[in-house]
């Protein structure tokens, strides 16, 4: 979407034509042996560490409903009615967005809710089944006819795989992806069962992927970073240059610490807002 090649910080991030898993490698070997690949890792370390720690948090499913405002909660500005589904990555659970859904309430999405799932046992199109099933039944809850994804790695592909192979494209707003091997990523082949398969570049997942991905309508928002050691070539965490496209780097963090990045969550909550703002405008203008 015209942006800057650097991001603003005159470092040209990892773009989509750089691909082989040795470059990939030998890159993160220099950057490691960095200041800043250290400080990165010391981050990752400490991210790490906060998942273990919250994930009892997130090991049972929430009850769909609303934000209520009030009491100690804050000012809120805005009520945005519009859902925010939440799907986390390989071996996590909805715990994983604990950061970024407290923001999103803080700035008035009333609507934000998780799903958990166990990637061992089922395939990437049969959770895509089940999250399609989840969302629905936000819909119904919420009366919303449009839904905005945030997925996390895994999470992302199964976000994408709903909306542009089983119908999602309909009533999908905004897929936000977060270390999204887009592209797949050789690291999968170390994972266990089927949806870790589904990941490995060329499966059939990815390659409905690489093809279904839709022109129009749905807007993609999709962060990454440069010291992500699960997303092997560094290429696949990048999605092509479209005018729905907005490819955003996150500098200097990992895998599991970019959804802890106060960056990263400002990010996301920006763009929401903005897609928010300019529905609201479009009703109004449509009233006037």
């Amino acid at each position: 979407m015209g942006d800057d090649p650097t991001n603003g910080q005159g470092r040209v991030p990892v773009v989509a034509n750089r691909t082989g898993v040795l470059p990939h490698l030998a890159r993160l070997g220099r950057e490691i042996a960095s200041p800043r690949g250290i400080r990165g890792l010391v981050t990752e370390g400490r991210g790490i560490a906060t998942h273990i720690l919250r994930y009892p948090l997130g090991l049972t499913s929430a009850r769909i409903r609303p934000t209520n405002y009030g009491g100690d909660d804050g000012p809120v500005d805005r009520i945005h009615a519009t859902p925010v589904v939440l799907v986390h990555g390989y071996f996590h659970n909805r715990s994983g967005f604990v950061v970024l859904s407290r923001e999103l309430r803080r700035r008035g999405f009333r609507w934000i809710h998780g799903m958990n799932y166990n990637p061992i046992g089922n395939s990437v199109p049969e959770l895509a089944e089940r999250f399609g099933r989840y969302v629905e039944d936000i819909q119904r809850v919420s009366g919303s006819q449009r839904v905005h994804l945030v997925g996390h790695s895994l999470g992302g592909v199964i976000a994408r795989y709903y909306t542009e192979a089983l119908g999602g494209h309909k009533i999908v707003d905004t897929i936000v992806t977060i270390g999204t091997p887009h592209h797949g990523t050789y690291a999968a082949y170390l994972g266990v069962g089927q949806a870790a398969k589904d990941m490995r570049p060329g499966s059939d997942v990815i390659n409905t992927l690489e093809n279904g991905m839709r022109k129009k309508r749905t807007t993609y928002v999709n962060l990454y970073s440069d010291l992500d050691f699960l997303i092997v070539p560094p290429s696949s965490a990048v999605l092509p240059d479209r005018q729905n496209v907005h490819n955003h780097l996150i500098e200097d963090i990992g895998h599991t610490s970019l959804l802890l990045s106060d960056e990263l969550v400002d990010q996301v909550c920006g763009h929401l807002e903005k897609v928010e703002r300019k529905a609201r405008m479009n009703r109004l203008s449509a009233s006037a």
